[in-house]
């Protein structure tokens, strides 16, 4: 069955000028356009305009969503299954809240005494959790995030990342970036220089310098990482998380990219080993 633009609009509560943008920008074509002019959509067009929606709902970028709907390995049941796992996580935050606000309408009301502990409930992120119970792994190491840029109107975000690395030399245009040393000993290279931080130690980076680091034992370490502003650190992680082992599913110039979106740019390979880029753009890590 096809649906004209304004049967789609009535169907999804998404506008006909938004329809005709996402057909001119590429990101939602028709299934085919009548003698007529008018465009017409099918079941095929209506899950894709789903799919667009869901990823709206999480917060992506039309940008972001065009990129990951073109990907010739997407898997629609797979990306249905992460959506209700993402929105599960935000069903359970906000019964959280709400539950607060009760106990706290209950208390004001002098109903029922509130504990002074419970007045924050719905903000606590436990240890081991991430804020709005969002799973994000890099590379299989757990990176959560404990405050969101959702939390501080975009001022900053802050991340609990346990892990080997941090990943290829990159500098941020727009965010400085801080690291705390939870846990193990930290090398860094900032600006071309080696430095070291153990627990308790910290290093600044400002926005626009070429930074990365890695665990100096080889094992797992544990920081804190501030962002500030938020910018589009989030975002990136969540992308990111999608894969296994990033540069061996990318190509060369859809990894540059990737950070050139989110307000990165790509300067080198990680401080440990080299990459080695083949003539079809496929990334090799060497050492």
């Amino acid at each position: 069955m096809a649906y004209t633009v304004k049967e789609v609009a009535a169907l999804s509560g998404v506008s006909v000028r938004t329809l005709h943008f996402y057909d001119e920008s590429g990101l939602l074509k028709p299934a085919y356009c009548g003698a007529n002019g008018y465009r017409y959509y099918e079941e095929a067009q209506l899950l894709e305009l789903q799919q667009i929606l869901f990823y709206r709902e999480l917060g992506f970028e039309l940008k972001e969503i065009r990129r990951v709907l073109s990907r010739g390995d997407f898997e629609k049941i797979a990306a249905l299954e992460a959506h209700r796992t993402a929105l599960e996580g935000h069903v359970s935050r906000t019964r959280a809240l709400i539950e607060t606000i009760d106990k706290t309408i209950d208390h004001l009301k002098g109903v029922k005494r509130m504990q002074s502990e419970e007045m924050f409930a719905g903000f606590r992120v436990e240890a081991g959790k991430a804020r709005f119970d969002e799973d994000v792994k890099l590379g299989g190491e757990p990176n959560d995030c404990k405050v969101s840029g959702r939390d501080t109107a975009g001022a900053l975000c802050v991340f609990e990342f346990t892990g080997r690395g941090g990943g290829p030399l990159h500098a941020h245009r727009g965010e400085d970036e801080w690291i705390y040393v939870l846990d193990g000993e930290v090398e860094f290279e900032i600006a071309g220089r080696r430095s070291w931080a153990r627990a308790g130690e910290s290093v600044f980076v400002p926005r626009g310098v070429a930074h990365s680091w890695f665990s100096v034992s080889g094992r797992a370490v544990k920081i804190l990482d501030v962002y500030q502003p938020a910018g589009k650190i989030e975002a990136f992680f969540r992308e990111v998380g999608k894969y296994t082992v990033i540069h061996e599913e990318m190509k060369f110039e859809e990894f540059r990219r990737l950070f050139e979106e989110h307000g990165m740019e790509l300067a080198g390979p990680p401080p440990v080993g080299e990459w080695k880029v083949e003539e079809d753009g496929t990334m090799v890590r060497l050492g």
